[in-house]
C-alpha cells in the first residue's frame, strides 16, 4: 500500500505552529489559578469572584484548580498594585479588584501604582447600578432630607465607590454625608447598618443587595435614595439616578464620568507582561464560563445577575474616560481627595 510523506518544510512548518498552542494548553496542566479580590469576604466581589472560581478551570485546558484570595486595603488599590507589579506574570494571577481601579489611575489617585491603558481585561461578570442607601430607623427618606443633616455613611477606603458617591452627591447635589472609613468591604460595612454604628452606605451594587440582603428589600428595612447608573435599574423607577440629580452641564460631565465604573462592574483583568497566548486562552475560557449552564443555574440559585462584557468593552470604556477634558478630570479628582 503506497503512501505520501508531506514535504520535510511543510512538516516543519505544521510542528512550529502546533508546538506554542501544546505548549500554552500543557501549561495550565497542574497549576492553581489564583483571582485576588480587593475586598474582604461576604461582599459582591468576593462572591462573583468565588462563582467564577467554581466554573472556570474546566474551561481551560488542564483544567487548573482556580481559588479566590482576599486581598483588602485602600478599596482595592492595594491588590490592583499587586496583580501589577508583584504578582506572577505567568497567567496564574488574575485580579478581580474595584470597578472604580481605572477611574482612579486616570485621575491621578495616589497610591496608583498601575496604568489602566495596559491591563489586558478577560471581562466583567455583571454591571449593576450602584445605590446609596440608609437604614430604615436613621430618619432620612430622601435625598432633600440627606441635604438638611448630617448622615453618616461607612467607607472603605479612597477608591471604594461607599468613599465616591458621598463625596460626589456632597459637592453637586448639597448633602451632609459624612464618611467613616474602616470597614473592610460591603458585608463589613452592611453589618455595622445592622448595629447602628452608622446611618447608611453610599456604594452597594444593587445586585449585591439582592443576592446577600434580600430581606432588607422585602422588609424594607433600608431605603436607596440614590442609584448611579446610566439607566434606572428595572426594581427601582422611582429611585433618582445621580445624573437626574444635577443641573449644569459641567456637573453633568462628572456625574457622567464616575457613573462609567459602573458600567465595568465585576471586572477581571491581568498585568501586561502575561503572554498573548494564555490571555487568549483565559478570554476564550471566560467566554464559555460565561454561557455554562451549570454557572448560569448557580447563579439563579443565588439570585445573581449575569450581564457579561467581553475583555474589548472593557478597553473601550476606559479608552472612553481617557477622552474626557483635562478640567472635567482635575475638578473630579479634587472632589474625591484624590
Amino acid at each position: 500500500m503506497a503512501f505520501r510523506l508531506k514535504p520535510v518544510s511543510a512538516l516543519l512548518a505544521g510542528l512550529l505552529l502546533a508546538a506554542p498552542v501544546q505548549a500554552q494548553e500543557s501549561f495550565y496542566a497542574g497549576k492553581t489559578i489564583s483571582i485576588i479580590v480587593g475586598f474582604g469576604a461576604g461582599g459582591g466581589y468576593d462572591l462573583y469572584a468565588r462563582l467564577l472560581s467554581r466554573f472556570l478551570g474546566k474551561h481551560i485546558p488542564g483544567t487548573p484548580t482556580v481559588i479566590v484570595q482576599n486581598m483588602e486595603g485602600a478599596g482595592g488599590v492595594r491588590a490592583a498594585n499587586y496583580v501589577y507589579a508583584n504578582a506572577a506574570k505567568d497567567g496564574t494571577v488574575i485580579a478581580g479588584v474595584n470597578q472604580g481601579a481605572a477611574l482612579f489611575q486616570l485621575l491621578g489617585g495616589k497610591g496608583a501604582q498601575y496604568d489602566p491603558a495596559k491591563f489586558q481585561w478577560l471581562g466583567s461578570m455583571a454591571s449593576s447600578n450602584n445605590t446609596v442607601y440608609v437604614w430604615h430607623k436613621a430618619g432620612v427618606n430622601t435625598i432633600e432630607d440627606a441635604k438638611a443633616r448630617e448622615v453618616s455613611m461607612a467607607g472603605s477606603g479612597v477608591i471604594s465607590d461607599a468613599n465616591i458617591y458621598p463625596a460626589i452627591l456632597n459637592a453637586l447635589v448639597g448633602t451632609k454625608f459624612k464618611v467613616i472609613n474602616g470597614y473592610a468591604g460591603t458585608n463589613e460595612s452592611n453589618l455595622a447598618l445592622e448595629r447602628g454604628e452608622v446611618d447608611g452606605r453610599g456604594g452597594g451594587a444593587y445586585s449585591s443587595l439582592v443576592s446577600t440582603r434580600p430581606q432588607w428589600l422585602r422588609d424594607k428595612q433600608i431605603k436607596i435614595i440614590t442609584q448611579i447608573g446610566t439607566e434606572k435599574e428595572p426594581d427601582l423607577p422611582d429611585v433618582p439616578r445621580l445624573l437626574d440629580l444635577v443641573t449644569n452641564e459641567e456637573d453633568k460631565q462628572i456625574a457622567s464620568l464616575v457613573t462609567l465604573p459602573v458600567s465595568i462592574g465585576y471586572n477581571y483583568w491581568l498585568a501586561p507582561d502575561v503572554p498573548a497566548e494564555r490571555i487568549a486562552i483565559l478570554r476564550k475560557a471566560f467566554v464559555a464560563t460565561m454561557s455554562d449552564p451549570e454557572l448560569i443555574a448557580e447563579a439563579r440559585k443565588q439570585l445573581f445577575d449575569i450581564r457579561p462584557k467581553s475583555g474589548e468593552e472593557l478597553e473601550a470604556m476606559v479608552r472612553k474616560a481617557a477622552e474626557i477634558p483635562k478640567p472635567i478630570l482635575q475638578r473630579t479628582a479634587t472632589i474625591l481627595g484624590w
